[in-house]
């Protein structure tokens, strides 16, 4: 049934009505009820399941030629428009609902501002004037406007189309003020004496020439300044410029600061502006068109100081605050001069004192429409449902987000940032030879695929893929996705390799299909052109990109088959390779890179740091110097170098390529690979070593890693929201430096810890022995550091004997473990050559404690602290006393391995209460959330303490069926820290102080 008029009721060749007069309204308002409710429905649904929809697609073109139809002469079932509108309109939107839109400065809208926006249609009331509600309401929200903003009571407010129309409106009223009233009536050529001049910056949005044009004062009169390497007005320079066009017989009249720039969201510093425009007696305008919002959350309004001092102001709602389009709003100090720009009184507009035409002074008498909309509702709606501390939340998470994306693209060697990041939109692009068209074509890509859609600009001469992160909808999984799929287009665009360390193997959901599309394309390309290795490449590039490793592993030998020096081939396989733990194969590909391609520094690099893992510091020393002298800002080789100097005791030049590997670049964000929403761990790492492994409990399928390279902490920098911060450097007496900047780095968290700084720093080795000294059935080592001069002084035995040592004694370098730099020293005679051995200019000197049984062997256990409880890990067994799990006589003796499963099935049993005792009291003293202890054990029960502290690692046992007894208990220490991981997280939004 039709729900409008009947084109059967209308006698259409006299045109009468037959029956009643014509009326617009249903014939059947059951019928149009259902129908509304059903299309209210629809609209509820495409914004609640809004991520399921691509972000934006081009029109067909049929679609597009059926839009262009010809106007209807007579009237379609309501249902047939609104089913058409669902099939050929909703799905073609700009998008800016969709939290992947983000390509300019668009508002999302929420559900509330829709419905509003439907209460407003119904209404149908025209703001223009006279005494009614509506009027109220919006006047009532321009006081909110002017409380918000420190304006005066006397200041005057008007909801507009956007900002465009509020500049021009306060272009207007400044032009006024400086050229006279009468110029409304007389025009400017009545004045030709004056020749005005506006001044903004470079960055300045291109409506303000419009608005000069429209003025009648044409676009020329727009001076553009300078702008400082943070894209703000240079002061100095307007200063100048002003000076210029006084002498020149200008006479300039409004200077516009920018709470917020179009391209990079840089503010102004709008005190300077304001004290300016005072002493030069100028009209100071701010066009804030999405910044000034920023007002609404603590964490920014400090950076709008000086916005109160306009003389006019122009912004939008329907940006920040989210509000459905359009709502945009001028707001003026001086109500009066307003006022006395745009009041206009005909006969038939004549304000009464009582009656309908009452309420003066109305809408229409500040600004030039007279017909109105609602648009004060929407706003009204959304601040009262809402709240300013809610949309305030909302502009905070935005930046937020911003910070996120700028740490990745600094994170990404294939990436370059191309402006600061001041508020919310990030200007970066994807480093290739052919920039510019790449990085358009980039884009184009991207919104076609319908992920995500940022937009592009020029940032001095150089095309920049811009992000505006606006919605309120948006995620780190857009953000994620956009990097990806930059990465991924970028790759296959340049014909560059895919960087395992900088993109997630597995992309999210939405970005997995874009993926396979673009895999799809290119193996339809590769059919028509079976030989090309370029297309080749980006197959195995994508094949990766969407988790098809073993698949992508083979196309990569395919092609090193066809063009053995293929060096993104090479070097993307021996990344493939190297993640998954085939070390030898990755290496080979490496050497292989090089040996075609000898100067390439990321080869040179990655083959350093396997060397690295090996033991080969001197071979690994010159990889990375070699990288360095192809690229003297090469991070990665400074990275590598640093490490190899410490480990061969050069401290100094250690230092230094340290600070050029991490200076300024303190906050790190790893990929994510999962799909749900992850954990957000601030995990806080050491650059000199001595880190737990947390690689295998943070996984890249639950948890989103952010890495803070402690020791160069700048507290200036904001931390993103986490959930969870986990102090991974476990080394008390090697990464003390770490730990202190640890501390620190707490002072801006309020985030659960695991493993807090302080409790770390006192497991030093000297410092422990000291500490748990007391606990009874504990026989703790005596710890002393000496300097390597006085072990090597005449009077060595007596400094020695004076602390109480006696020979067999240990000697070991401070920040090593495993073995590594451990020296048992006989007899004195030995003692000289044993320090000359060992790096460091101070050195342990530990009691021996002898831990051999009747069997003559010796046994170190291993128990894990997770969460205040004891979990065995193994015992090792050897007729050595340097004692090491993967050292000892485990794999090949069966009696050993068997003493091994007894103690990890009952560990109080083959301890005994004594000892488990002790260790409880271990435990209880360090407060370590994780943390491991090695011991051994007495005839009488009695504790040997080897060690205790947050740095031990618990290795899953090799694919070997003599290691199957061991998996169980491996298990639950993994479980057991995962669980504590979990349940310490903060429930809900990550936390930012």
């Amino acid at each position: 049934m039709s729900h409008v008029a009947n084109p059967n009721s209308l006698d259409r060749g006299a045109g009468a009505p037959v029956g009643m007069p014509i009326s617009l309204d249903p014939s059947d308002w059951t019928g149009f009820r259902v129908e509304a409710h059903r299309m209210l429905d629809d609209m509820i649904d495409y914004i609640a399941n809004i991520r399921e929809r691509a972000v934006w697609q081009p029109i067909p073109d049929p679609l597009r030629a059926q839009l262009r139809g010809d106007v209807p002469l007579l009237p379609t079932d309501l249902a047939m428009v609104h089913a058409e509108f669902m099939q050929n309109i909703l799905p073609f939107a700009a998008g800016n609902v969709h939290p992947g839109f983000m390509g300019w400065v668009h508002g999302g809208g929420t559900p509330v501002g829709m419905v509003a926006e439907m209460l407003a249609a119904g209404l149908n009331a025209n703001l223009g004037g006279r005494d009614h509600a509506p009027v109220e309401v919006e006047r009532q929200v321009v006081n909110w406007v002017r409380e918000l903003f420190g304006f005066p009571q006397g200041a005057t407010g008007l909801f507009v189309t956007g900002t465009s129309m509020a500049n021009f409106i306060s272009v207007v009223v400044a032009r006024d003020v400086e050229l006279g009233f009468q110029v409304r009536q007389q025009g400017i050529a009545a004045d030709g004496s004056k020749r005005l001049t506006a001044y903004g910056s470079a960055a300045v949005h291109g409506c303000l020439a419009k608005a000069l044009d429209l003025a009648g004062l044409g676009s020329d009169a727009l001076r553009i300044i300078s702008t400082s390497d943070r894209h703000c007005i240079d002061v100095e320079a307007l200063e100048q410029a002003i000076r210029e066009d006084r002498r020149d017989g200008f006479t300039p009249f409004i200077v516009v600061g920018s709470a917020g720039t179009v391209d990079t969201g840089a503010i102004d510093d709008l005190t300077a502006l304001a004290n300016l425009c005072q002493r030069e007696k100028l009209w100071f305008h701010v066009d804030g068109a999405y910044g000034a919002l920023a007002i609404l959350a603590p964490d920014l309004a400090s950076r709008l100081k000086g916005i109160e001092y306009a003389d006019s102001l122009a912004f939008d709602f329907h940006k920040w605050g989210q509000v459905p389009y359009d709502s945009g709003f001028v707001l003026i100090r001086n109500g009066q001069l307003h006022r006395r720009s745009f009041e206009f009184s005909p006969a038939y507009l004549k304000r009464e004192i009582r009656g309908l035409a009452a309420g003066a002074p109305w809408p229409c008498d500040f600004g030039p429409d007279l017909s109105r909309g609602f648009h004060a509702l929407k706003v009204w709606f959304t601040l009262k449902v809402h709240g300013t501390e809610a949309i305030g939340a909302v502009i905070s998470q935005t930046c937020e987000l911003a910070r996120y994306l700028e740490a990745l693209v600094a994170d990404s060697s294939e990436l370059e940032l191309l402006a600061p990041v001041e508020l919310n939109i990030v200007c970066f692009r994807y480093r290739a030879e052919d920039s510019d068209r790449i990085n358009e074509q980039i884009v184009v890509e991207l919104q076609e695929c319908g992920s995500v859609a940022p937009s592009t600009t020029r940032l001095n001469g150089r095309v920049a893929i811009r992000v505006a992160i606006v919605n309120h909808r948006t995620s780190r999984v857009e953000i994620r996705t956009l990097v990806d799929e930059t990465l991924a287009l970028g790759r296959a665009l340049a014909g560059n390799s895919v960087s395992r360390q900088s993109t997630d193997g597995t992309p999210e959901n939405g970005s997995l299909t874009n993926m396979q599309l673009a895999l799809r394309s290119v193996e339809t390309q590769l059919q028509l052109k079976p030989d090309s290795t370029t297309l080749l490449f980006q197959r195995a590039c994508f094949l990766e990109q969407t988790g098809r490793l073993q698949e992508a592993r083979g196309v990569y030998l395919d092609l090193l088959a066809r063009e053995p020096s293929h060096l993104d081939a090479l070097k993307c396989l021996g990344n493939l390779l190297l993640a998954s733990r085939e070390t030898s194969e990755a290496r080979r590909l490496y050497e292989l890179a090089i040996e075609y391609h000898p100067d390439h520094p990321p080869c040179r690099a990655n083959l350093g740091n396997l060397m690295i893992k090996g033991g080969e510091h001197e071979a690994a020393r010159d990889q990375f110097e070699h990288a360095l002298r192809v690229d003297p800002n090469y991070r990665p080789a400074h990275a590598g170098l640093s490490f190899v100097l410490g480990h061969l005791g050069d401290p100094e030049r250690a230092t230094w390529h340290r600070s050029k590997a991490f200076q300024d670049r303190c906050v790190v964000v790893t990929p994510y690979r999962g799909t749900k929403s992850p954990i957000i761990v601030l995990e806080l790492v050491s650059t000199t070593g001595g880190n737990i492994r947390t690689d295998d409990y943070l996984s890249d399928r639950a948890f989103q890693r952010i890495l803070v390279t402690t020791e160069f902490y700048d507290p200036n920098t904001v931390l993103p929201p986490h959930h969870l911060v986990v102090n991974a450097i476990g080394e008390a007496d090697g990464a003390s430096a770490a730990l202190t900047g640890a501390l620190s780095v707490l002072a801006h968290t309020e985030a659960p810890v695991i493993n807090p700084p302080a409790a770390v720093l006192a497991t030093g080795r000297c410092e422990i022995m000291q500490r748990l000294s007391h606990i009874p059935n504990l026989i703790t080592a005596r710890t002393l550091t000496l300097s390597r001069e006085q072990l090597l002084a005449s009077d060595a035995a007596a400094t020695l004997a004076l602390h109480g040592f006696s020979f067999p004694l240990l000697l070991r370098s401070p920040g090593f473990h495993g073995g590594e730099h451990f020296l048992r020293v006989e007899v004195l005679e030995d003692l000289a050559a044993a320090v000359n051995e060992l790096p460091g200019d101070d050195l342990f000197v530990i009691q021996y404690l002898d831990a051999r049984g009747a069997d003559g062997n010796s046994r170190k256990y291993r128990v894990m602290m997770v969460d205040g409880k004891l979990y065995p890990l193994h015992v090792a067994i050897s007729g050595n006393w340097k004692i090491h799990y993967y050292s000892a006589d485990m794999a090949d003796c069966p009696e050993h391995r068997a003493e091994d499963a007894a103690f990890l099935a009952d560990m109080d049993g083959v301890l005994g209460q004594r000892a488990v005792a002790a260790l409880q009291q271990i435990q209880r003293t360090l407060g370590l959330d994780y943390g491991g202890i090695d011991f051994g054990l007495t005839e009488r029960g009695e504790v040997q303490l080897f060690e205790a502290n947050a740095t031990m690692a618990v290795i899953v046992p090799d694919k070997d069926q003599r290691w199957d007894y061991r998996r169980s208990a491996v298990e639950k220490i993994y479980r057991a820290v995962w669980t504590m991981l979990r349940d310490r997280a903060i429930k809900g939004p990550p936390s930012s102080k």
